[in-house]
C-alpha cells in the first residue's frame, strides 16, 4: 500500500480532489453560512439546499462526455479543463453579484438579504454546480482509466482525503476568512483556485490504456445503461448507494446553520472546522484504507455506517446543553454558549469528518469495483449521482423538520433515517460477509 501511494499518478489523482471538493464545501458550508449570516429562513436554506441536482443528474449528459472531448490535452482533461475555466467564472458570477446585492439593515445593522436576491445567487451556484458535476463526470471517468486494480482501495482514501481538504478550503477556511474579508472578495480567491487547478491537470499522466470512445452517441446512452443493469445485484448497489447516507446527510445539510444559530462566530466556526476537522479527516481517511484492506469492503461498511450514524448524535446532545432559544437573530441578547454544549459541538465536528471520510472512501471503491472501463464516465456518473440524490432528496426538507421539531429532536430522527441504508446493505453484504460483489472483477466488465 505504502508503494501504490508514493506513486506520481496516485499523488497527483489526489490533489486534483481538491477542485472536485471546493464546490461542495461552498455549497453545503460557506453558501448556507452566507446565506444564514445575511437573515435568510431555514426553510428557504433548506430549498436551497436542490442546487446540488446537477450531482445527482450527472448521468444525463455523462454520456456526451464519453463520446465527445477536445482532441487536447486527452479525452478525459479536456473536459476537466473546460469545467475548471467554468466553475472560476461561476465564482466570480457569484462574488460580483453578492457584492451588489448585500445590504446593510437599518434595524439591526447587519448586512442582509432579499428573497430575490437569494434567489439569484442560488441561480448561479446551481450553475457552479453544473460545471463541477461536469468536472466530476470526466475525474471520476479519469480515476477509473488510470488506477490499477490494486491501487483502487489505497487511492481512493487519498481521494476522498483531498477531496475533504478541498470541502474545507471553500467551507471553513472560506468562512474562517469571511470575519476579516468581505464575502464578495472570498467567493473570488475560490475563483483564483480554480483557475490555478488547470495547470495541476494538465500536469497529470494520461491514461496508459485509455479506453476507447463509444462508437457513436447511441452506443454511449445504451451500452452503459445495459451492461451495468445486466449484472447481478445491480438495483440493489443502487439502492444502497441512494440511502447509505441519507441520516448522515440530512444532518449535514443542518449543521451550518445550527452553529450559526449556537451563536458560534464565523471565525469559530471556520477555526473549529479548519483544525479539528481537517485533523478528523485525515485520521478518517487513513483509519479507513487501512480497515478496508483489513476487514474487507462488506464488514467496512457496517462499520462506517456506525460510526456515521453515531457522530449525528454528538449535535443532538450539544442542542440540548444550549439552554437558550437557537436562533441567531438572537444572538446578541443571550449568554455565551457554555463548556457543555461548546464541547459537545467539536466533538460532533470531529466524529462527522472523521465517519464521513471513511464512509465515503467505502462507497467510492465500492463504486470503481462495479463500473466497466469502457464506459466509466457514464456508469460512475450513474453511480455517483445515485449517491448525490440521497444527499438532495434528504437535504431539501431538513429545513422545514428542523423548524417543526427543533435541533435536538432533528438530529436524533436523523440517526432513524439511517436504518433503511442498513437494511439494503444486510442483502448486499450480509454482516459475516467479508467483501461485496468478490465474485466481480474490480472494474472490469459485468459477467
Amino acid at each position: 500500500m505504502a508503494n501504490v501511494l508514493k506513486s506520481k499518478r496516485v499523488q497527483v489523482l489526489g490533489v486534483l480532489m481538491l477542485a472536485s471538493g471546493m464546490p461542495l464545501g461552498f455549497v453545503f458550508n460557506t453558501f448556507q453560512i452566507f446565506l444564514r449570516s445575511a437573515g435568510v429562513d431555514l426553510k428557504t436554506i433548506g430549498i436551497l439546499s436542490a442546487v446540488s441536482l446537477p450531482w445527482s443528474l450527472k448521468f444525463l449528459w455523462a454520456p456526451l462526455v464519453d463520446r465527445y472531448a477536445l482532441p487536447r490535452p486527452d479525452r478525459r482533461r479536456s473536459w476537466i479543463v473546460v469545467a475548471q475555466i467554468a466553475l472560476a467564472l461561476g465564482f466570480f458570477a457569484f462574488a460580483a453579484y453578492a457584492g451588489f446585492a448585500l445590504e446593510r439593515d437599518a434595524a439591526t445593522g447587519r448586512m442582509a438579504l432579499a428573497a430575490s436576491a437569494a434567489a439569484t445567487l442560488g441561480a448561479i451556484a446551481l450553475f457552479i454546480t453544473l460545471a463541477s458535476a461536469t468536472q466530476d463526470i470526466a475525474l471520476d471517468a479519469y480515476s477509473v482509466e488510470v488506477l490499477e486494480p490494486e491501487e483502487q482501495g489505497p487511492a481512493s482514501g487519498l481521494r476522498v482525503m483531498w477531496y475533504r481538504i478541498g470541502m474545507l478550503i471553500a467551507g471553513a477556511l472560506a468562512i474562517f476568512s469571511a470575519q476579516w474579508l468581505p464575502w464578495p472578495a472570498v467567493f473570488a480567491l475560490l475563483g483564483v483556485l480554480f483557475l490555478a487547478s488547470i495547470g495541476l491537470t494538465l500536469w497529470a499522466d494520461p491514461p496508459a490504456r485509455p479506453a476507447s470512445a463509444p462508437r457513436s452517441l447511441a452506443a454511449a446512452v445504451v451500452e452503459p445503461f445495459r451492461t451495468y443493469f445486466g449484472r447481478p445485484q445491480a438495483l440493489t448497489v443502487a439502492a444502497f448507494l441512494v440511502l447509505y447516507k441519507f441520516g448522515d446527510n440530512a444532518a449535514g445539510t443542518m449543521v451550518n446553520p445550527f452553529l450559526k444559530d449556537m451563536c458560534f462566530s464565523n471565525a469559530e466556526i471556520g477555526l473549529a472546522v479548519k483544525v479539528i476537522g481537517t485533523a478528523a479527516t485525515i485520521a478518517g481517511t487513513g483509519v479507513g484504507a487501512a480497515l478496508m484492506s483489513r476487514l474487507g469492503l462488506g464488514r467496512a461498511l457496517w462499520v462506517f455506517g456506525v460510526a456515521q450514524a453515531g457522530a449525528i448524535g454528538f449535535y443532538a446532545l450539544a442542542a440540548a446543553a444550549r439552554a437558550a432559544p437557537l436562533d441567531v437573530a438572537l444572538c446578541a441578547t443571550l449568554e455565551p454558549i457554555s463548556a457543555l454544549a461548546r464541547g459537545w459541538t467539536y466533538v460532533g465536528i470531529a466524529a462527522e469528518y472523521a465517519s464521513q471520510g471513511m464512509g465515503t472512501a467505502a462507497l467510492l471503491a465500492l463504486i470503481l469495483r462495479v463500473c466497466d472501463k469502457r464506459y466509466s464516465a457514464t456508469q460512475y456518473a450513474l453511480l455517483s449521482s445515485l449517491f448525490g440524490f440521497g444527499r438532495t432528496l434528504s437535504g431539501i426538507p431538513s429545513g422545514f423538520l428542523a423548524e417543526r421539531l427543533g435541533y435536538s429532536l432533528f438530529f436524533v430522527s436523523c440517526i432513524a433515517l439511517a436504518i433503511p441504508g442498513f437494511l439494503v446493505l444486510q442483502r448486499l453484504a450480509p454482516l459475516h460477509q467479508r467483501d461485496v460483489l468478490a465474485s466481480q472483477p474490480a472494474g472490469g466488465t459485468p459477467a
